[in-house]
């Protein structure tokens, strides 16, 4: 599922570009939107926020910006039905003179955010039910009459006012917000500190702005951050492992890398034009996150991936994500690109779809597109179990564009299913064996990849299971038999 960025549309498509369903809202995102479990689908426009069912229906709205909320980039859907939203705040120099700025780094109005959790009212009404705001947790040990001085390093919970990053406007950038229901903590990511932080969910709105209550004990202070140490003058430069990411959220429960972080890393190693997907694994010991000296565990990374997508360096400065999937695979969005490509942990590519649609209408696949006309902010994968799709008419209703010569190879998925299915064929395919119920007698038995590529053929087969060596994926089996061609969609894990 993916929002692009210069239109008003919602697409679901299948492997095949196939689109599935499709939702149109009231303006262009802002930028993110969420398929609920109930089928219905949760979106950030640039000015207000909307629900709509699955055909399309507008049950809620809320206008943000007119409300006083300068929601940007990302929401958050919760369990109980509220919506987490990252929310610009300006300070004034005077504001932040007096919570000890360095008078150097003033220059007008500060930019710093804050998470609002707001409940839905209504058909457009909201109620806000919780606050958290960095300005409530700050040090600094420039002005020793202000309440918040001590020593930096001493206070890795709190937030250096004085750390300079170059942005001396927009300060923090919050990216991503992130929800853990059976931890109540939330996990943020802040773009220009090259952070990533979680905080307590627990907490009232009066304990998320001081340093004590809720399940931690600590307040609104931050249980764990990872990424730059520097900001808490726990390393140097060397020790940064993050650069302007995005996306940073963790893993389903269920899937192969449950309660891991992942993360896109757009600037990878600081100096190389190479972006990263990374998944990283906190520990939590007694309730509290590990530390090892004085900087939060872990040392670093647990996986990590740079390189090729379909021939490019995968590089994006702007933006971007990533999400690990229920087979562990990796899914990622290159913005710019308007691209989504699935990946497994070696690199290999299991899949790959440019967005075709940008301002002025649908593209082929395989047009040139400028640079960001097609951009999207991020896309999402769901399993076919997913509970949002119970229920639904999941039919494939053609191409969101006019043509693409790789769906045109998907077309022969309901062909003749009949046939393969009279001989029982074992779908998805694991342990590399191709498995029938009864022996069968084909003249030719041929394996697609979805664009069509051949990877697998064997003539003249009799019998009911045989050996076939394939990545992970989605392919078109087709059985040529005495008097038809039967093809099918086959899964290989």
């Amino acid at each position: 599922m993916f929002t692009p960025e210069l239109n008003n549309g919602v697409f679901l498509v299948d492997n095949c570009g196939m689109k599935i369903n499709e939702w149109t809202f009231s303006e262009i995102p802002g930028l993110t939107c969420y398929l609920l479990e109930d089928g219905t689908l949760l979106r950030a426009g640039k000015d207000s926020l909307e629900i709509r069912d699955w055909d399309n229906t507008l049950l809620w709205s809320y206008a943000t910006t007119a409300n006083g909320f300068l929601q940007h980039h990302d929401i958050q859907p919760l369990p109980n039905g509220n919506i987490l939203m990252v929310v610009s705040e300006f300070y004034s120099d005077s504001t932040m003179l007096a919570e000890g700025r360095n008078p150097a780094d003033l220059s007008g109005n500060l930019k710093l955010d804050q998470i609002i959790e707001i409940e839905p009212v209504g058909m457009n009404s909201a109620n806000v039910v919780w606050q958290w705001r960095y300005i409530d947790h700050l040090v600094q040990d420039l002005d020793s009459s202000k309440s918040n001085y001590d020593v930096v390093e001493n206070h890795p919970e709190l937030l250096d006012i004085n750390y300079d990053n170059g942005y001396n406007l927009d300060w923090t950038h919050v990216n991503s917000v992130a929800y853990n229901s059976s931890l109540d903590q939330i996990l943020i990511s802040a773009r220009h500190l090259d952070e990533i932080y979680i905080i307590d969910h627990s907490t009232t709105t009066l304990e998320a702005a001081g340093h004590a209550g809720g399940t931690s004990g600590k307040g609104g202070d931050f249980l764990w951050r990872w990424g730059n140490p520097q900001v808490y003058r726990q390393g140097t430069s060397l020790d940064q492992q993050l650069f302007k990411q995005h996306d940073a959220k963790w893993v389903a429960a269920g899937f192969v890398d449950e309660d891991k972080i992942s993360v896109f890393n757009n600037g990878g190693n600081g100096v190389d034009l190479e972006s990263y997907v990374h998944l990283i694994e906190p520990e939590i010991v007694g309730g509290q996150y590990t530390m090892f000296g004085n900087k939060f565990s872990p040392a670093t990374f647990d996986w990590t991936w740079g390189g090729l997508i379909s021939g490019q360096m995968m590089y994006q400065w702007k933006k971007s994500g990533c999400q690990s999937l229920v087979n562990g695979n990796i899914l990622i969005t290159e913005t710019a690109l308007g691209t989504v490509s699935e990946i497994m942990k070696n690199g290999d590519l299991v899949w790959s779809y440019r967005n075709p649609t940008g301002a002025i209408g649908a593209y082929d696949q395989f047009d040139i597109i400028t640079l960001n006309g097609n951009s999207l902010f991020r896309a999402e994968k769901y399993d076919p179990s997913f509970p949002g799709f119970f229920g639904k008419d999941l039919t494939p209703q053609g191409l969101v564009e006019d043509e693409n010569v790789i769906s045109d190879s998907c077309l022969l998925v309901n062909v003749e299913e009949e046939t393969l299915e009279k001989y029982g064929l074992v779908n998805p395919i694991i342990g590399g064996q191709l498995q029938f119920s009864e022996s069968i007698n084909t003249r030719l038995l041929s394996i697609k990849d979805i664009q069509g590529r051949e990877v697998f053929r064997k003539s003249n087969f009799i019998g009911n299971q045989m050996e076939v060596v394939l990545n992970p994926g989605i392919y078109l089996i087709q059985i040529e038999l005495s008097n038809r061609i039967s093809s099918r969609k086959i899964v290989v894990r």
